[in-house]
C-alpha cells in the first residue's frame, strides 16, 4: 500500500519535433489504469522548451545618423541544419524591420 515507484520514460527530437511546430512548448499526458479496480488517473504537464540565447555585439562606434555592424550569435540545439530561418532587426528608429535571411 505505502509503495511508490518511478518509471522514467525519454522522449526525442524525433518523436515530438513533427507536433511542436511554431510552438516552443509540450504538453505531456501520462494516463494509468489500476487493475483491480478500474479507477483511470491522469496527469498533464506542460514543458516550456528553451530557445537558444542570441549574443549582440557592436563591431563598431554607435553614432547618430551613421550605420553600426552588429554580431549575432547563437547555437543551433537542434539536431539537424536550419532551414528557412531568418533573423529581423527591430528597434527605435528604425523605420521597419530589417529581415537577415540565413
Amino acid at each position: 500500500p505505502p509503495a511508490e515507484e518511478t518509471v522514467t520514460m525519454t522522449v526525442t527530437y524525433a518523436e515530438y519535433q513533427p507536433h511542436v511546430g511554431d510552438q516552443d512548448a509540450l504538453k505531456l499526458t501520462v494516463v494509468g489504469a489500476i487493475q483491480e479496480t478500474g479507477q483511470v488517473l491522469a496527469k498533464e504537464l506542460r514543458v516550456r522548451l528553451h530557445t537558444p540565447e542570441l549574443t549582440l555585439t557592436l563591431l563598431g562606434p554607435a553614432v547618430v545618423g551613421q550605420e553600426v555592424p552588429i554580431q549575432v550569435v547563437f547555437q543551433n540545439p537542434l539536431p539537424e541544419a536550419l532551414t528557412g530561418a531568418s533573423l529581423r532587426m527591430e528597434g527605435a528608429g528604425i523605420a521597419c524591420p530589417k529581415p537577415v535571411s540565413l
